[in-house]
């Protein structure tokens, strides 16, 4: 380690809901990081369907009533979560706390509203009592002061791709996040970024109902079925899809209600399909959502992708992503310097280095912001 180096850790439980990714990163320049160690600390069955049962209310609970969950015992015991893998990965790598400068946290989303008046997005997990129980300043709430000058709020990953993936080449470079929600970034002499819509929400929720399985294991219950044209057609007209970016999205929007709602809507009976037929629909959605996304930026000519996310371990994703993208060569982000589990919990622990240095960490161009803007609040240990 550098004498101009310093020591983050970055804590990322996406839309996936299966856990919290912790990464412990050293940082020497704004361009520069590198992982240390990283480690994964499920949720249990119980505080999974607790968080999913309150992010998938967009049907029957209003906005306000969600304000008020930083309110409830699931921010505090969420915090407890945080607060405890950020004192494992320091066991794991035996780093003392007095040598890491924050600890930089993503919190767990379960209301994204950027289009609401007003709009807001709401993480739990109490950033005070993370500093508390660490003895470690604590960075959470980055995505609030870009929503207060008019942004989406989301997504924040593109800024750091750009510093750490920008490819000096002449190809069009790609950084897809395949977790829960799938977002895109291109890298280039400006970014556009945003997400594409539902990546391994629906899929996990799906396979959880009929199987009793967090998630499909490379997709191969997936593969045991075939999907359907006239589902995915449906499907994909979703309004969603055809809006111009910026634009974000969450599984309060992208759920299983969302899939009875389209269906009703259309006159479709899910109990007509093999569930395993359904899942493979579901996985079309996700990769024809993604592809049409990435051509719509670019013309597809030598453009690379490199992913990341829980999706990279999806074999019928990236197969099926191959197949409506031929003109794109397919990758993991392990080829361009940071293990595809860790990409998003990096990127968290990055903001946080920025948030230190007071660097302008939000991109106006991908959110929709009306200007750059320093991301983040700091909670001191008490």
């Amino acid at each position: 380690m550098s004498k101009s180096s310093e020591l983050y850790i970055g804590l990322m439980s996406g839309t996936s809901v299966d856990g919290i990714d912790a990464a412990l990163v050293e940082i020497e320049s704004i361009n520069s990081i590198r992982v240390i160690e990283t480690e994964f600390t499920p949720f249990d069955d119980t505080l999974r369907t607790q968080i999913n049962e309150l992010a998938q209310t967009n049907w029957n609970i209003h906005s306000d009533k969600l304000r008020q969950c930083s309110d409830t015992p699931l921010h505090k015991q969420l915090a407890n979560y945080y607060a405890n893998a950020s004192l494992s990965i320091l066991t794991k790598s035996n780093i003392k706390a007095t040598q890491i400068t924050a600890i930089a946290n993503h919190g767990q989303t379960v209301r994204h509203e950027p289009n609401a008046s007003p709009a807001f997005s709401l993480q739990l997990g109490d950033g005070q009592l993370i500093a508390n129980q660490t003895g470690i300043r604590t960075i959470t709430q980055f995505r609030q002061a870009d929503i207060a000058v008019g942004g989406q709020g989301a997504p924040l990953m593109p800024a750091f791709h750009q510093a750490i993936f920008q490819q000096k080449n002449e190809n069009s470079t790609i950084v897809l996040n395949i977790g829960g929600i799938a977002n895109v970034s291109l890298l280039g002499n400006s970014v556009i970024g945003f997400d594409t819509g539902p990546g391994n929400t629906l899929l996990d929720q799906w396979v959880l109902k009929h199987k009793n399985l967090t998630y499909d294991k490379s997709g191969e219950w997936a593969a045991s079925g075939s999907f359907d044209k006239h589902l995915l057609s449906c499907l994909l007209q979703d309004p969603y899809f055809s809006l111009m970016h910026p634009k974000s999205t969450g599984p309060d929007y992208f759920n299983l209600q969302w899939l009875k709602k389209i269906c009703a809507r259309q006159g479709i009976t899910l109990t007509d399909y093999k569930p395993q037929d359904i899942q493979a629909t579901l996985v079309e959605l996700t990769c024809l959502s993604i592809a049409e996304s990435i051509k719509s930026i670019t013309n597809e000519q030598n453009t690379e992708v490199f992913v990341c996310g829980g999706g990279a371990h999806n074999n019928l994703i990236l197969q099926r992503l191959s197949s409506a993208l031929p003109l794109s060569t397919i990758h993991t982000t392990d080829k361009i310097g940071v293990p595809a589990d860790w990409v998003e919990a990096a990127g968290f622990a990055w903001l946080g280095y920025c948030f230190e240095h007071n660097i302008p960490n939000n991109l106006p161009d991908v959110t929709g912001a009306k200007q750059k803007i320093v991301l983040g609040k700091s909670f001191t240990p008490q």
